[in-house]
């Protein structure tokens, strides 16, 4: 398993490397994975009977 944690060394040292691309990165995510919020059930409410 050596290759996973030569990828994930290779990772941290772009990570170190490149603080702004990473930035960038996350903030894409968020943004990804902020989208359809509102379209979930959230459970919260009472349910009509």
């Amino acid at each position: 398993m050596s290759g996973i944690g030569d990828a994930a060394d290779k990772a941290k040292q772009y990570a170190q490397d490149n603080p702004e691309k990473v930035d960038q990165a996350k903030d894409k995510a968020k943004d990804i994975a902020g989208q359809g919020e509102g379209d979930q059930d959230q459970g919260d409410e009472k349910q009509p009977q």
